[in-house]
């Protein structure tokens, strides 16, 4: 079992996540932009973090460098959630330290997968 944020803006999307991870034992937590996300990741500790890019008020970018300037979270691996496919958009995630990234849509069988490697093992960035 894996304690597992989303900081996602889009009320759809967060549903679609909550329902493709109902029939696994993971503990969801939910966020609507990175200042709330922060408050979660505090309170929770977990053991990933998804993180949308384009949110209002503290985007993914700047919500991955206020968990990573904290030392006693740093070690949370962050995959960034996009829209595009954009090369640079992804090398931008890394810069921010993010493992990895899933692109939208995704369907069930790749959000398990980036759960199973980056909850179980340390992973190289892909």
């Amino acid at each position: 079992m894996a304690r597992i944020v989303f900081c996602e803006d889009e009320v759809l999307i967060q549903k679609l996540f909550r329902v493709m991870l109902r029939s696994t034992d993971h503990e969801l937590y939910l966020a609507s932009n990175g200042f709330e996300g922060l408050e979660v990741v505090e309170r929770v500790r977990p053991d990933l973090i998804f993180t949308d890019i384009s949110m209002p008020d503290c985007d993914g970018y700047q919500f991955a460098d206020a968990v990573k300037a904290r030392p006693y979270l740093a070690h949370i691996p962050i995959i960034f959630v996009s829209a595009f496919a954009q090369q640079a958009e992804m090398e931008e995630g890394f810069r921010h330290g993010g493992v990895s990234y899933i692109i939208k849509p995704f369907s069930a069988a790749d959000l398990y997968e980036k759960i199973e490697r980056f909850c179980n093992q340390e992973a190289p960035h892909t």
